[in-house]
């Protein structure tokens, strides 16, 4: 273990690979960690740096492979030698596991990287309700085969994994087990969200039963699923209900477009938002929607399901890791009930006919839920998972700390 001293204020270079934009889950977790440093919300923490890079939008897969094995790494281990040189660094942050092979061997700085999840480094397979679910990349290629080779490498290699959830803790520990690992769960700004602090769209576009499902259609997504339940819905009721989809509707493993699935269970109140909705579109559509829909078999961590909470919109959440860690109780449902789920749907139908017209409230208890992960809170704890490296690592509710 590298030691890190704490008798002045320090700083932290985050690092990742290409630039992500702030509407993925990876994204938004890396630019809210930016955002805090910047401001000074990390108690004793400031931002040095970042290292990361820009591709073209048409770079070949040579180039984008020599930028990720060869150059970036090489950009990496410079910025970190003339930060220790200028004594302007303390601490090296990876802020997703996909870039751990960028962890110099024998790196001077200690290094951290944030795990979401472990799914493509060890793939798995999940049957619920007899169908097998692919969780993680089954057969890659070999290029992609040895850049796992290069992130197992390089998580080995950090002093301490950061880690979303219980269930991704627990997946540290199974599989690195001389790696310290602490668990400190995602945040966001729950004020900006709550209804108490904007101006809540409150008329309806449609005279339907808005329900909204945010997720791609990667098979542990379970869109087939939710299909399958709301064909199953009368159709009376169901021919009443508007369902919104915000995420990637085409599919790279070869399912079905989610369009098509929609159709072939007769669910034709269908509308694709794509993967690219802004920010306001997406508080739009939770405030004229009844319910969030989410099925996902396996989950890092689960953005949607926590800023629905925080915005007042109730949640349909399969009981599964690790979004049920972020859940009130009475709103996971069995993952393979499909009864559960279609009665669930029936009764949130109903209770939208029954106001006739009005619009729903926005229970303040959801909000009070979503407080819990609030960003002051994340902030405080990223501080002290920092902090650890020169002291004994805490135990914190959330989970437990290997040593």
């Amino acid at each position: 273990m590298r030691a890190l001293g704490l008798a002045m204020a320090k700083r932290v270079m985050l690092v990742r690979g290409g630039v992500l934009g702030r509407n993925s889950g990876l994204g938004s977790a890396h630019h809210n960690l930016v955002d805090l440093l910047n401001s000074g919300s990390v108690p004793g923490w400031d931002l040095d740096k970042i290292s990361e890079y820009d591709l073209p939008t048409k770079a070949s897969p040579f180039f984008r492979l020599w930028k990720r094995w060869f150059s970036h790494p090489r950009a990496v281990k410079k910025a970190i030698a003339k930060s220790i040189s200028k004594s302007s660094c303390d601490l090296v942050h990876i802020t997703d596991q996909e870039q751990a092979h960028l962890i110099p061997k024998n790196c001077k700085l200690p290094v951290v990287v944030t795990v979401h999840d472990l799914f493509h480094l060890f793939p798995t397979k999940m049957n619920l309700g007899g169908q097998e679910i692919n969780i993680g990349e089954q057969n890659p290629p070999s290029y992609r085969r040895r850049d796992i080779r290069k992130l197992k490498r390089g998580l080995a290699r950090a002093d301490l994994l950061i880690c979303d959830s219980k269930a991704t803790l627990s997946d540290c520990q199974k599989y690195f087990p001389n790696v310290k690992s602490i668990c400190v769960p995602l945040g966001i700004d729950v004020s900006s969200y709550s209804p108490n602090n904007r101006t809540v769209e409150k008329e309806s576009i449609n005279n339907r039963c808005n329900l909204l499902i945010v997720g791609s259609n990667d098979p542990r997504k379970r869109m087939e699923f939710i299909c399958k339940i709301l064909g199953s819905i009368e159709p009376s009721i169901l021919n009443k209900i508007q369902i919104h989809h915000v995420g990637q509707g085409e599919s790279n493993s070869g399912q079905p477009a989610i369009i098509d699935l929609a159709l072939q269970n007769k669910v034709n109140n269908w509308t694709g938002h794509g993967p690219s909705v802004s920010e306001s579109k997406l508080m739009q559509l939770r405030d004229i929607s009844e319910c969030l829909l989410f099925p996902s078999a396996s989950e890092g961590f689960g953005y949607p399901p926590l800023e629905a909470l925080a915005s007042g919109l109730p949640v349909l959440c399969a009981d599964l890791p690790s979004h049920n860690e972020l859940m009130p109780d009475g709103y996971c449902l069995p993952a393979e009930d499909i009864e559960s789920w279609k009665d669930s749907i029936i009764e949130i139908y109903h209770n939208w006919k029954n106001r006739d017209g009005k619009s729903r409230d926005f229970p303040e208890e959801l909000v009070e839920h979503a407080k819990k992960f609030d960003n002051s809170i994340f902030s405080s704890r990223m501080a002290d998972a920092y902090n650890s490296l020169g002291s004994d690592i805490s135990l914190y509710s959330f989970g437990k700390v290997v040593n």
